[in-house]
């Protein structure tokens, strides 16, 4: 079975991992989704996955796992919503969106309600299972008690408070307890962990870290899996969030404040107030453990820790006995919101036939901002190789860490010899030449994929158009509305021109071609890095004008660069690109001033050294 493993967030991670244990297990063939944003928090980079939803075409699924409310209707297989939470009173839980075929639901509480609602759509089904998240209590409850003594016996005390409110601006206790949480500390000694949600306003974490430097036995908590902290404290403080019935599924007492459930069955107060109080009440008399039963049996009675095990063997059935879908069928505002939040289906997919092999090629120096996310991005290639000009920053630890991944470290030239030498590296004839700052769209991976698989092949190479990117907001006009480049070409058919030693020039012998679908160029990340880069440019082109013996004057300090801005800013329209305009017109004008400068002193040092 092909299963996808479809995270929209971080929370996603703990929730999915008991099940990639039981498909890794059963020999199942399987691939996490996350988006973009999670990369550099996703704790499972040695197993297969991916941040491109072409990807997840290609891949042709039996089966998709979501711990979320959407999944793309396009992809293959049985889509499979298997919830984030538990907290059935918030608003959206029991609301269906027509995204998933199959319904895995935690215990009867959740059962009924989706079998009532199954009866009214009649377009999926439901089945009890248990949730995965906590196959963790059943099988290793004991887990962080090793750590939680040596915590205890660090600061003295003989109980740990975990405070986990909800994010959601309306409902979140966070702003209003931040006092009540110092004094709790302060007077009982106790440590008190803080663990945010993801999506926590930026001010409020911002106030609980200084909370933390202020007071010792306050321990802000970042690692992303909250269940850590779920085994180890001895009460939770909270608001609505759903966290507070996992934690009650390990009959310890909740605090809540503001809770919106129907039916609550923990200690909940309708102001913040005497926070130190309840605890102290909660530990010492915990008046609410008769009630905690109730939840245990109405929201998960599974105590055995095969959970994420039932999930995959329901699927498997499910499969078995009706097939896999190829796609869900929903309404067009359904489907334009897909698209909308995962873009189009690729429609005319390349069908997986593989006829060429692609060696892809970067050359690198201090790109530690960039090397993750495009080595990710290029990890379709056959072979992919890395020069690297001995950078400082940490690049080269972090390309080590990819062992597929051929590294060499050589000395930095210039572009064109170390381009040059980059290629000579290549073991296939098909050459992706990428930037570190650059990242193929699922659209131009597609299009590379179906062009250099495809039969009698005229081109030998293939120029890319860029989407220059200021920041991570596309720059459409200042010249760079028709910017291309070389990027995918035959060895055997192209060498670098070795009088050009920057914007380096290929020769190609035989027809090119332009690709359809644009590379992203994410040049601009801040003013000084990009300004840093034309005066580098600036720099080696003037290398290049001394090597033809030419000369810089009076006009080439003037008008050359004010020719480059008005011809950018005004007949290229930069100006339309408002503020970013006037700042990338200027700083490629500054590289024009560069070039000239730097030519100018060269001159100088030649003419002293005949002196």
């Amino acid at each position: 079975m092909k299963v996808i493993l479809f995270c929209q967030n971080a929370y996603a991670f703990g929730i999915m991992a008991p099940i990639q244990d039981v498909l890794k297990a059963a020999s199942h063939d399987y691939l996490w989704y996350i988006p973009k944003k999670l990369f550099f928090d996703f704790p499972f980079k040695t197993e297969k996955f991916t941040t491109s939803i072409l990807d997840l075409q290609l891949f042709s699924s039996d089966a998709i796992f979501v711990p979320g409310n959407e999944v793309p209707y396009y992809l293959r297989g049985l889509k499979v919503q298997i919830f984030h939470g538990l907290a059935g009173e918030k608003k959206g839980h029991f609301h269906i969106r027509n995204y998933f075929d199959l319904y895995l639901t935690q215990g009867p509480y959740f059962t009924r309600k989706f079998d009532t609602l199954r009866a009214k759509y009649k377009n999926f089904d439901v089945i009890e299972t248990g949730w995965p998240k906590l196959d963790v209590y059943g099988k290793n409850r004991n887990a962080y008690e090793a750590d939680k003594e040596k915590i205890l016996q660090h600061y003295g005390t003989d109980k740990i408070v975990l405070f986990a409110p909800t994010f959601s601006p309306s409902l979140t206790s966070a702003p209003y307890l931040l006092k009540e949480i110092e004094e709790l500390a302060l007077k009982t000694g106790f440590v008190v962990f803080i663990k945010f949600h993801d999506l926590m306003d930026q001010e409020w974490i911002d106030a609980y870290k200084d909370l933390d430097k202020r007071v010792p036995n306050v321990i802000f908590q970042e690692e992303k899996n909250i269940i850590k902290f779920l085994l180890q404290a001895d009460v939770l403080i909270s608001d609505t969030s759903s966290v507070i019935y996992e934690f009650l599924l390990l009959d310890k007492p909740a605090i809540s404040y503001k809770n919106i459930a129907d039916n609550i069955q923990w200690d909940d107060s309708r102001s913040y107030t005497n926070l130190t109080d309840k605890v102290l009440d909660n530990l010492e008399n915990d008046p609410f453990k008769s009630q905690r039963d109730i939840i245990n049996q109405e929201f998960h009675p599974y105590k055995d820790g095969n959970s994420a095990l039932r999930m995959v063997k329901a699927v498997e059935a499910y499969i078995q006995k009706n097939g896999v879908p190829e796609s869900r069928d929903l309404s067009l505002a359904r489907k334009l919101k897909i698209n909308n939040m995962f873009g189009k289906p690729i429609t005319d997919l390349w069908d997986g036939n593989k006829k060429q092999k692609i060696t892809a090629l970067l050359i690198t120096f201090n790109e530690l901002n960039n090397i993750e996310a495009v080595l990710e991005n290029i990890s379709f290639a056959d072979e992919i190789v890395v020069v690297d000009s001995n950078s400082t920053d940490g690049t080269i630890k972090k390309i080590k860490e990819h062992p597929h991944v051929k590294l060499i470290q050589r000395p930095f030239v210039n572009y064109t010899d170390q381009k040059s030498f980059a290629m000579a590296q290549a073991t296939n004839d098909w050459i992706l030449f990428m930037d570190a700052d650059e990242r193929l769209t699922d659209s131009l991976k597609n299009e590379i994929l179906k062009t250099v698989n495809s039969d009698n092949i005229e081109p030998v190479a293939y120029l890319f158009l860029r989407t220059f990117m200021f920041k991570d907001k596309v720059l459409r006009f200042s010249g760079w509305q028709s910017d291309k480049n070389y990027r995918l070409f035959r060895k055997s058919k192209v060498k670098f021109d070795k009088e050009r030693i920057v914007h380096e020039t290929l020769l190609i012998d035989g027809k090119s071609s332009v690709l359809e679908n644009k590379l992203i160029h994410y040049s601009y990340s801040n003013y000084d890095d990009y300004k840093g880069k034309m005066v580098k440019y600036g720099q080696m082109k003037a290398l290049e004008e001394y090597k033809k013996d030419k000369k810089a004057h009076f006009y080439h300090f003037i008008f050359r660069p004010l020719y480059k801005f008005l011809n950018h800013y005004i007949l290229r329209l930069g100006f339309l690109d408002g503020q970013k305009g006037i700042i990338i017109c200027y700083l490629n004008a500054l590289g024009v001033y560069s070039r000239y400068k730097e030519l100018k002193r060269l001159r100088s040092l030649d003419k002293h050294s005949k002196i």
